[in-house]
């Protein structure tokens, strides 16, 4: 086991899949010697060459489909957007051309295109550089989102993504790059992006759904909460939001009674709701109180120290657990 960052993991996993497929290629901006945006590409491009590694203009929509036309063409391609936010420019691209490929060849054709997005807050950006994306895209049959948190996840399910035949969203939060863990040496087996639900701490009076940094501001919460009422709280990394692990978290509800949800997307038309529903309309029996929700506000981002007022805080996501345990 090595400890490295959620960048580091984001990097060795496209090395090796670049080393164990000569089809995958990276496509985006500035991905050469300044390594893209975050770093993320450090040294690929000196290690497979520009042919693998291609550098755009700000162009987003246009390399949107031209990593579409690649896939079709045989490649892998991992195409990154800056930020997430700006994968509004290629939305054609991904929602009304790579989405319906497979459905309207009748299956003859796949497009294996990963497009990763740097989402969220924790920088202080402002409205056009801190959204979350997940919602946007999950009501879009075609499209899988994978949407990782640890660097060992990152680094197993972005290589996961790379190599499904389908359109994926790879989806990560810039606010936990400098997030570390402990990384296997050796990756045994790539997962499959099915039943991909993990159960990080388990519990027999509480259910929590969460992902990215609301999953850490959640156990952080949930310790806090079991040290001083002696409830234990189960909670849930799903990993991957579409196709999305319902048994797991079935199963969990079924045991604990309860059930809370986290995101920082905004709470409207959220994922949670989804993940919600789905607990109601299959564990309504089992439930001993209503679900609760805690998300982002429903607000544009303002840019500096204002931000945090808009994204669910430890003391947030306190007051949800004990709210769903009354």
């Amino acid at each position: 086991m090595s400890e490295m960052s959620v960048m580091k993991a984001l990097n060795l996993a496209m090395f090796e899949e670049m080393v164990a497929d000569e089809k995958v290629i990276c496509i985006g901006e500035d991905l050469g010697k300044q390594g893209g945006c975050w770093g993320t590409f450090t040294g690929l491009q000196e290690k497979f060459g520009e042919n693998r590694v291609l550098e755009f203009p700000i162009l987003e929509a246009g390399y949107t489909l031209f990593s579409v036309g690649a896939a079709l063409g045989g490649y892998r391609p991992i195409v990154e957007f800056m930020f997430a936010d700006f994968v509004t420019l290629g939305f054609e691209g991904i929602v009304d051309i790579a989405a319906k490929i497979r459905f309207n060849s009748g299956g003859v054709d796949s497009c294996p295109v990963t497009f990763v997005l740097p989402q969220g807050g924790g920088g202080k950006s402002g409205a056009h550089h801190s959204q979350s994306v997940e919602a946007w895209f999950a009501n879009v049959p075609g499209l899988k989102i994978v949407a990782p948190t640890t660097p060992a996840d990152i680094r197993a399910y972005y290589r996961a993504a790379i190599r499904d035949d389908d359109p994926t969203l790879f989806i990560y939060q810039r606010a936990t790059m400098g997030l570390t863990g402990e990384v296997p040496d050796v990756l045994d087996e790539v997962p499959s992006l099915a039943k991909a639900g993990k159960i990080v701490k388990t519990g027999a009076d509480l259910t929590v759904v969460a992902y990215h940094r609301a999953l850490l501001n959640a156990m952080a919460a949930a310790a806090q909460v079991e040290e001083e009422t002696g409830k234990t709280i189960e909670i849930i990394d799903p990993r991957v939001l579409i196709p999305f692990d319902k048994e797991i978290v079935f199963d969990s509800v079924k045991k604990t009674g309860r059930l809370m949800v986290a995101h920082e997307a905004p709470e409207r038309g959220g994922f949670g709701a989804q993940i919600l529903s789905w607990v109601v309309e299959n564990c309504m029996k089992e439930l001993k109180a209503a679900p609760v929700r805690v998300a982002g506000v429903n607000s544009i981002i303002p840019f500096g120290d204002l931000e945090k007022y808009l994204y669910p805080s430890v003391e947030d996501m306190k007051a949800g657990i004990l709210k769903a345990l009354k």
